[in-house]
């Protein structure tokens, strides 16, 4: 008979003990290998959904993780509010170094949600779909398009909507019309997921709703209620839970007003004196703008020429999502620490359990020694029963976070926004059954020693 059939059948006699230590060994690999899969899946969805964005401008006083997590990443509320002039600036190469140029500035503002899961909603224009580029190239479609919202009908827009501001503060009559939400502008674009939870087709109808669903104050906007015209492809980043619709009808949302313009309190002036001052159609309020910049050190150097302006802020997520990430690397690294004092316990469960049957199997390892069996084939079976009790614990324990990613797999994505991927394998995965199989043969050598140092003669006879 194999030596290694003969440790099966010892772990098989003794079952109910088999099972249960076995069962630490499940619980330590699962954690393990759980807190190995969290950690890659979130370092892999930001460093990946880092690619598009090569600078975000936001307000002055936010912290600059603050903005790239919400613009990009669509964690947290919008950081505040800035004028609308930063973005004409940028485009216009007013205020920027000649390295500072940019290819694009895509101005954004965000503020509501849609459904239960409060998939957010930014409202921008359609270059974010002609001109902003994601992984190289711009946004597919797997349905439809975009909606038409340009540059020049924002800068028409707003001219016609601070036009209206101005006689309401002035107190005109007739006061200018304000600008009407036209039906081509209730139009949305949604991602990928959003598509697939919410059941949603070309054609569909969401409402945006005021902050977030369940939280205090919130209400739906059904003037704003946008029809789909385009449903995106799958990216496995933050825009495939994003909705997109046309800035206009942001700023035309009833209970946006006091949101709309961006007003500075003069020195000596109170808030209701800055409700009576003109405003500018580059006051119009904005949560962020993405830019592209024309040289490969561009957003460095925008940067530096931001530096002084009161106003607004350069974020370079390239470097911003890097510290972020070591952080989360850190809080992960002690984690992985607890799963291996956890193994490290149930290696010590492993030495205790067969340890505590080596006084029953006295008798039988001397009958296997009379039989011809060494003192090295002996301590050979007993690390072979702790080695084959590790290995099935590691890889059912393995078996178990994959089980639990495909199960959990919805609540993690709605809860974090990370995508569990539970059907790849990953080679430290055949490591870490190496590893704890190890960890399982070592534990085993103490009580392997002191049954291969069993003697035959006083343990051959019967124990009456």
């Amino acid at each position: 008979m194999k030596l290694w059939s003969i440790s099966l059948r010892n772990l098989r006699i003794r079952l109910v003990a088999t099972v249960l230590t076995m069962a630490s060994i499940i619980v330590a690999t699962a954690l393990y290998a759980a807190i190995l899969v969290m950690a890659e899946q979130t370092e892999q969805r930001y460093k990946g959904s880092v690619g598009g964005y090569q600078a975000v401008v936001g307000p002055k006083d936010a912290s600059q993780l603050e903005l790239v997590l919400n613009t990009i990443f669509n964690v947290g509320e919008a950081p505040g509010l800035f004028p609308l002039q930063v973005c004409m600036d940028l485009r216009s190469g007013v205020g920027v170094s000649r390295r500072g140029q940019v290819r694009y500035a895509v101005p954004q503002a965000r503020g509501d949600s849609v459904s239960r899961f409060n998939f957010p909603v930014i409202a921008t224009l359609d270059e974010m779909f002609s001109k902003y580029e994601w992984q190289k190239a711009p946004l597919v479609f797997a349905a439809g398009g975009p909606f038409q919202f340009g540059w020049d009908d924002l800068m028409a827009f707003a001219t016609e909507l601070a036009a209206h501001e101005n006689g309401k503060r002035a107190g005109e009559v007739p006061l200018p019309p304000r600008p009407l939400l036209k039906k081509e502008w209730c139009k949305a674009v949604v991602g990928a997921r959003v598509a697939r939870t919410l059941g949603l087709q070309l054609g569909a109808v969401v409402t945006p709703v005021h902050g977030k669903m369940g939280e205090f104050g919130f209400h739906e906007h059904p003037e704003a209620a946008c029809e789909i015209v385009g449903i995106l492809a799958p990216t496995n980043s933050p825009l495939d839970t994003t909705i997109f619709l046309p800035l206009s009808t942001h700023l035309l949302i009833d209970g946006h007003e006091a949101g709309v313009f961006v007003v500075e309190i003069p020195p000596g002036k109170t808030p209701d004196d800055a409700k009576k001052l003109p405003v500018k159609p580059g006051q119009i309020a904005l949560t962020a703008i993405i830019v592209d910049p024309k040289d490969h050190f561009g957003a460095r150097i925008l940067r530096n020429d931001f530096g002084t302006r009161p106003d607004a802020q350069v974020a370079w997520p390239q470097d911003v999502v890097p510290k972020f990430l070591r952080q989360i690397g850190n809080a992960a690294d002690a984690l992985a620490v607890i799963a291996w004092l956890v193994l490290l316990v149930a290696a010590v469960s492993i030495t205790v359990a067969i340890y505590n049957t080596m006084n029953e199997r006295r008798r039988e390892i001397a009958i296997m020694r009379s039989l011809g069996a060494t003192r090295l084939q002996i301590l050979v079976i007993i690390v072979g029963e702790a080695a084959l009790l590790s290995f099935f614990g590691a890889l059912l324990g393995l078996l178990t976070c994959h089980g639990a990613a495909c199960l959990l797999q919805a609540t993690v994505e709605d809860m974090t926004g990370v995508y569990l991927d539970w059907l790849t394998f990953r080679p430290w995965e055949a490591w870490l059954l190496l590893g704890v199989t190890g960890l399982g043969a070592i534990a085993g050598l103490l009580p392997a020693v002191k049954g291969s140092m069993t003697e035959v003669a006083d343990n051959l006879a019967a124990d009456y």
